[in-house]
């Protein structure tokens, strides 16, 4: 064959657009799926495409080759009957692919873009117009609407997003330039996807799982550029992505190729161009500070050309920052006198580099094995100075550990691919300091917590997770009423969580003042402190087994008609602190289906619709919290007072006055789990619904719409059967009703620990209960007895988007989301109080908490703009823009509960009732209601506009030059209130609190990245 000598002329001048198209897709495309049958994968991304000939008719029978001269490895396959084909597990990059058909010119389409998800084309070819040689014209692939799938979100290249556009250095950041996700609060940041709470997510690396199995916060922390490309899936996945009910965020990192490649990057976050924000009255914001210095160090190249490459990476790091607490003064009576005493000064200092790297080896074309490794380990050194006594603790925070990768991948025919995966991870989880054995003491009294000594997590913890990842996929093509390509695959994962928790000093006193009314049922006088004083020692070692296997049928029934019919059942083991079975939930059966219709003909356009069930497996943190060896006491004691009802003594090792309450929450022995589960426990599940569609403007400008809708099934949580104080016990009040010899009013049996069961809110109680000889039996307690609400969550969204794919000198995407987020239950976490205690937050836990608990969740935002994307107005000169609109999150009132009917303790701000605000005139309603949830007041509006500048400079050495680079976030300054106290009452205290609607956190202001960057 002879090559034509003006096919790079060619394909320049007569394709500029497409591949400019092609180019910029990596930053500005959403999610890429192919046009005709074809599998997704969370390590590689697949290429499919349609023959057709110059009356776009399909040319079948055609044979398509496809080669990558940077990783030295081709694949081969042919047409079907409507011209189509898919070859799946491709790695991420560009390809040549040539066409062979008789009849044909033979023709060959350079920089063919594969990205995570798929990749769908039509590729045209012309008749042999006269007899001799063959002559390989060059080809103008065209990219097609995504026909396949129908999963929402977006693709980014990574990479590009790094030099054109804005963002902070971090997998959040990458996350919210996605339409339908919002920040998460303040107390544990995150991300929430389609209305989920954070703690819903799925987080892969090549493959691997390295989502946080305790909480499901967050995962592993891996530097930015270390990532090649990053998919965020929002909805509408197939049977292949699982273990979650939120979104699924999928990672590649990068690779070595046969050239070699290297680079580096600086960048300088200065202190002294931060602009300060607003002080709160707990945070003496104006003499916080941040610094953070951080580079990059990268290197790729062949080790045996077209065989074996490498890809090594380096992340220097050096973070600082302080932060100083305050409090507000008050005058003798208790008044707030609007002046404040800073209290503490917190540092906190992580130096640990992050290094890691990847090989990928050829074994022959078709088969690659691929094995990665990378340690993110970070120390956080925090330092706490008590300012009015100078003392000052030193605290070590152990996070992360090693991650290696492995992957076989195997094409054995044009037909059949196989994969199989093993991976390993380690995450560090421990809380060592210096002041371990001073008892954790916070002053309430003056109305604000106020750190007094002991080790400033309150808690140490040690411990170490472990995950080992198993799995083996296969992708299967045929022909049989049209054309299907089948994924099917099995995953294992064993998980293990060594864990051993006391509190500092092993005791925890927090000093409170009582109200006008006293406290603790009568049992405290009015305005007296007192203290609560708590042990806790707990620990073991847990594991979880979660198993599944999956079926997705992609099926192009016409050329206008894709079906793709899933499957996925997914099985749930965990263990408690002795090694014995603590919860099995198995055979979760997940359906998911899709239809895509192209109503042109053309794949220029699509309207599809989807159904889809998620399961999420329960959280390490449940076993253990629940299923550990838990010694864990609570007891309230009077305090010697001096003439003016003042105690004065010392806060670390008190005078304990009368012990006027006692609980024991844990008696440290690990409880039978049949004490602990209701038997009809089902896991956390999610049902979603979505029709959209997109339509091909031009080969630049894409036009999308989706509505989804979210209802959340069952969930997990934890719930008091025993009562305490004036809450009253659920087991006493039904073995009341009954007339068993173990369960009457004379007999009460004990089951759960310290009374708390795990259930699905809304269904009955299952459990064995112990009797007063210690026999078990089962015990059945109907839900329409106590009456404890089902867990509820309502999503709804309308999204629209435009994207117009950068072409050499401007590229945008923007974005509106219109949602409503309703309902009575958040998710795992609960960010009305901060708590990230997956599966036994504090909702459900007494029945009065939950009145009133039905309204705006804390994700709900109804209004979201989204626009970015870069500009180049000449040559070596970029600016980056990203600026996002959003309107507010509603609050509500949270309190104690009034009512006095034992349905819940009348004694912690916990429920949805303020009473005492009601009184006030501060907030409307009637006493003895519940304020309710989402609708007294509003946060503001989040604004924020953000700017870059790049300029290379071109070094003829060199492939890109050296980069000089300024980054401004919220350039305008704009100071929004985001995060409020939202508690009505005070913990004890019939009296409102204060600091009601006053704001705890605010947009983070003005400041400035500077940044350096090279590359060869």
């Amino acid at each position: 064959m002879k090559l034509n000598t003006i096919r790079k002329r060619a394909l320049e001048a007569s394709s500029a657009l497409n591949v400019l198209a092609l180019v910029g897709a990596g930053v500005f495309a959403s999610v890429a799926l192919p046009t005709v049958a074809s599998a997704q994968d969370v390590t590689a991304g697949s290429l499919s495409g349609t023959v057709t000939d110059d009356s776009g008719n399909p040319v079948s029978g055609a044979a398509i080759s496809v080669e990558s001269s940077e990783r030295g490895f081709s694949r081969t396959t042919t047409t079907n009957a409507n011209g189509n084909f898919s070859l799946s597990q491709l790695p991420i990059g560009n390809y040549a692919v040539t066409i062979t058909a008789p009849g044909y010119q033979t023709t060959r389409s350079e920089n063919v873009g594969v990205n995570l998800g798929g990749s769908n084309y039509n590729f045209p070819v012309s008749a042999v117009v006269t007899e001799g040689d063959v002559i390989v014209v060059t080809g103008r692939a065209v990219r097609t609407v995504d026909f396949s799938g129908t999963a929402t979100g977006a693709v980014f290249n990574v990479q590009n997003v790094v030099e054109n556009i804005p963002v902070p250095r971090n997998i959040e950041a990458i996350q919210l330039l996605t339409p339908g996700v919002t920040s998460g609060d303040s107390a544990f940041g995150g991300v929430s996807i389609s209305g989920s709470s954070v703690a819903e997510n799925v987080y892969y690396i090549n493959g691997m799982n390295i989502t946080n199995f305790r909480t499901f916060v967050g995962g592993t922390t891996v530097p930015f550029e270390f990532y090649d490309q990053v998919q965020v899936k929002t909805g509408g996945y197939q049977a292949e992505f699982g273990r979650n009910t939120g979104g699924a965020v999928i990672a590649l990192t990068r690779s070595g190729g046969n050239e070699f490649h290297g680079g580096f990057n600086a960048s300088y976050i200065p202190d002294s161009t931060r602009e300060t924000v607003p002080n709160t009255y707990s945070q003496n914001n104006s003499l916080d500070k941040r610094t953070q210095i951080e580079g990059n160090l990268w290197l790729s190249g062949p080790i045996l050309a077209d065989r074996l490459f490498f890809f090594g990476f380096f992340n220097p790091r050096h973070f600082t920052q302080s932060d100083t607490a305050r409090v507000e003064d008050q005058d003798e009576q208790g008044n707030l006198l609007g002046t404040y005493t800073d209290t503490t000064l917190t540092s906190r200092k992580t130096n640990d580099p992050f290094y890691g790297g990847k090989l990928d080896l050829n074994l022959f074309d078709g088969h690659r094995v691929e094995a990665t490794y990378f340690n993110d380990s970070q120390d956080e050194i925090v330092n706490q100075t008590v300012l009015d006594t100078g003392e000052s603790t030193r605290t070590t925070n152990f996070a992360g550990g090693s991650n290696m990768i492995f992957k076989y991948t195997g094409a054995f025919t044009d037909w059949l691919t196989l994969s199989a995966l093993y991976g390993k991870s380690k995450f560090d989880q421990t809380s060592q300091g210096d002041a371990d054995t001073v008892p954790y003491v916070l002053d309430g009294r003056s109305g604000s917590l106020v750190y007094q000594a002991g080790n400033p997590a309150g808690v140490i913890d040690t411990g170490r997770d472990t995950r080992e990842n198993y799995r083996v996929d296969a992708d299967i093509s045929f022909d049989m009423l049209g054309s299907h390509n089948v994924r099917m695959g099995f995953d294992r994962e064993n998980l293990t969580a060594i864990n051993t928790t006391q509190y500092s000093g092993g005791t925890y006193y927090r000093y409170y003042r009582s109200g006008a009314n006293g406290a603790q049922g009568g049992l405290i006088d009015p305005n007296t402190d007192y203290v609560r004083v708590r042990d806790l020692q707990s620990g073991g070692e847990f594991g979880s087994k979660n198993t599944a296997f999956y079926i997705q049928d992609d099926w192009d029934v016409t050329d206008q008609i894709n079906l793709s019919l899933g499957v996925r059942n997914d099985k749930f083991e965990n263990s408690d602190g002795n090694g014995n079975t603590f919860t099995t939930l198995k055979n979760q059966w997940q359906p998911r289906i899709g239809i895509n219709f192209d109503p042109t003909g053309e794949k220029r356009a699509r309207l599809s619709a989807f159904y889809g069930r998620y399961y999420i497996p329960v959280a390490a943190n449940t076993n253990i919290r629940l299923a550990g060896a838990e010694f864990f006491t609570e007891d309230y004691y009077t305090l010697p007072v001096d003439g003016n009802g003042n105690y004065n003594g010392s806060l670390v090792n008190p005078t304990l006055g009368t012990k006027v309450v006692a609980n024991i929450l844990g008696d440290g022995e690990v409880v039978p789990a049949s004490t602990l589960v209701s038997k009809n426990l089902s896991p956390q599940y999610l049902d979603e619904f979505i029709v959209g569609g997109e339509y091909n403007v031009s080969s630049l400008v894409k036009l999308s719409a989706n509505f989804t809708y979210r209802k959340l099934g069952a969930v997990l949580e934890d719930v008091d059967f025993d009562g305490s104080g004036s809450y009253n016990s659920i087991t006493e009040a039904y073995c009341a009703t009954q007339t068993l010899e173990w369960c009457s009013p004379d007999a009460v049996p004990s089951f759960g620990s310290g009374g708390y069961v795990l259930l699905n809110p809304g269904k009955d109680l299952i459990v064995d209960a112990v009797d007063e000889n210690g026999e078990l039996h089962e015990l059945t307690i109907p839900n329409s007895f106590f009456n404890l609400p089902k867990a509820k969550r309502n999503y709804y969204a309308a999204e629209f988007k435009m994207e117009r794919a950068f072409d050499g000198i401007w590229g945008l995407n923007a974005s509106y989301v219109w949602a409503r987020s309703k309902g009575n239950y958040e998710g795992g976490v609960k960010s009305d109080n901060g708590q990230d205690d997956t599966g036994l937050t504090q909702d459900f836990d007494e029945l009065g908490w939950m009145d009133g608990a039905s309204g705006y969740l804390p994700n709900h935002r109804t209004h979201t703009f989204k626009v970015f994307g870069n500009v180049k107005p000449v040559d070596n000169f970029n600016l980056g823009f990203n600026a996002i609109v959003q309107s507010p999150r509603k609050f509500g009132c949270v309190g104690t509960y009034p009512v006095g009917d034992g349905r819940a303790t009348d004694d912690l701000a916990a429920s949805w009732y303020c009473n005492a605000q009601i009184e006030a005139g501060n907030v409307e309603g009637t006493l003895n209601e519940p304020v309710g949830r989402g609708n007294v007041f509003d946060s503001d509006w989040t604004k924020r506009i953000d700017l870059s500048a790049a300029y290379t400079i071109p070094f003829p050495s060199t492939d890109g030059g050296v980069t000089l680079r300024m980054d401004v976030f919220n350039v305008f300054n704009f100071k929004s209130k985001l995060d409020f106290n939202e508690f009505g009452d005070l913990d004890d205290q019939d009296v409102i609190n204060p600091y009601y609607q006053r704001v705890t956190s605010f947009q983070t202001g003005r400041y400035f990245r500077f940044g350096i960057s090279g590359q060869f």
